[in-house]
């Protein structure tokens, strides 16, 4: 769906090798995110979660980042730096416990119907995060853009 990720080490994931299996030290600093679909004059919503981690309970995830009001101009950049915007979870790195297989990072970008006046309520927790239950009576359109990796202890 055209959301590209890129390590601080110019490791890619893309539409090209969604589900890539990448070992853990890959994306263990925050990558920069770029989806050159977005409207400059938009603002978006990031959020990366992980549906495999434990104990594995359907509609339940681990948060790894939470990402609000960014610039559609900042996804469209072509420089490799940090992508802008407020952070409400701030990033945290794969690392999936030894002994509970592969685990998915899915990161999903949803379009920001108010502008630059969203204001999340923050989860009090990164673990068992309810990702329908937070979208609920939000003004999020989408996902827009996704992509996903995977990695394993």
């Amino acid at each position: 769906m055209g959301l590209n990720i890129t390590s601080i080490g110019g490791t890619m994931v893309n539409n090209h090798n969604c589900d890539v299996l990448l070992p853990k030290q890959v994306f263990i600093e925050e990558p920069l995110f770029q989806y050159h679909l977005a409207d400059s004059k938009k603002f978006y919503s990031l959020m990366m979660i992980d549906p495999d981690a434990p104990p594995r309970i359907d509609g339940e995830f681990f948060l790894h980042m939470l990402k609000s009001n960014i610039p559609g101009l900042a996804l469209n950049a072509k420089e490799n730096s940090k992508t802008i915007g407020i952070d409400y979870r701030g990033y945290k790195p794969p690392a999936p416990p030894r002994g509970t297989g592969v685990h998915r990072y899915m990161s999903l970008l949803y379009e920001q119907l108010d502008g630059n006046n969203f204001l999340p309520n923050v989860p009090s927790s990164r673990t068992r995060f309810h990702l329908a239950d937070w979208l609920r009576g939000k003004s999020l359109c989408g996902p827009v853009a996704a992509t996903q990796f995977r990695v394993q202890f």
